[in-house]
């Protein structure tokens, strides 16, 4: 863990290839490198964020690892239904009888309960012009499946179809890449299936990374920079879900920060996950 400081120069942090890159103003200043299954952490202090701190000052709290975890329903689960193409088994259920901004009900009782979990949906909303909303099943009855939200291609929310409209559950599942913050202080553990004490408030709440690959190589990145607006004064733990809402959904990737994460109003956290395919 090392400081750097810079006067008068906004401080950003970004990604390529692999690299993790600190630049003020338009000068790289320092590059971290990610080797398999590593997460990088990196704190910028904004002047007069509170701190004490009179210039742009840049903390990298180093580099550990990410834990991919085992329990039922988990990241391993997650990873077989995904490449292999886990289908709906009892059938699609097709069409709908209700839907909400959180749930759609099958017509009949063809699922078995919670297999659909990790799984989305696909429904039109109106007309075959308008573009189809996804939902990403946190969890299910026999006949009523619960989402995080209606999403649109974008991930931004989408509207909630018609309570009668058709839908088709797609073949394996939504990519995991909504990335959660703990100031929980206990160990990453392979059985986890929650990220304990999940933080939701103050811009580090869950929310979208930025995904990056290079053709032909065996990692992609996660990358999401929180922008803080209150007091966390150690950030412990990270986590990678494949659906947006907090506290649920199925926790793919745990990993414990190199050193915990100090962060007030005006700070900006970035945070960067290497995973290994191959």
């Amino acid at each position: 863990m090392h400081l750097l400081r810079f006067r008068k120069r906004p401080v950003t942090v970004d990604m390529s290839d692999g690299t993790v890159r600190v630049r003020a103003g338009a000068r790289t200043v320092d590059s971290i490198h990610l080797g398999p299954n590593e997460v990088s952490a990196i704190i910028v202090h904004n002047p007069g964020c509170g701190h004490g701190v009179s210039d742009w000052e840049i903390e990298d709290l180093g580099i550990s690892h990410n834990l991919l975890t085992t329990a039922s329903a988990g990241g391993r689960d997650f990873f077989a239904a995904t490449g292999g193409g886990l289908l709906a088994t009892g059938g699609q259920g097709s069409p709908a009888t209700a839907t909400s901004g959180t749930s759609f009900t099958a017509t009949g009782t063809p699922w078995t309960t919670n297999l659909l979990a990790g799984m989305q949906a696909v429904f039109p909303v109106t007309g075959i012009t308008t573009t189809p909303v996804v939902g990403r099943i946190i969890s299910n009855t026999t006949s009523v499946a619960t989402i995080d939200q209606w999403s649109t291609p974008t991930d931004t929310v989408g509207t909630t179809p018609a309570s009668t409209n058709a839908f088709f559950i797609l073949a394996g599942g939504p990519p995991a890449r909504y990335m959660a913050l703990t100031e929980n202080a206990s160990a990453a553990n392979a059985a986890d299936t929650a990220l304990t004490g999940e933080i939701t408030t103050g811009g580090c709440g869950r929310a979208l990374t930025t995904y990056a690959h290079t053709l032909a190589t065996g990692t992609y990145t996660l990358q999401k920079v929180f922008s803080v607006t209150a007091s966390f004064p150690a950030i412990h733990k990270m986590g990678i879900f494949p659906t947006v809402t907090a506290s649920n959904g199925i926790l793919v990737f745990e990993s414990v920060l190199n050193a915990d994460a100090n962060v007030v109003n005006l700070d900006s956290l970035t945070v960067t996950d290497t995973v290994t395919v191959s």
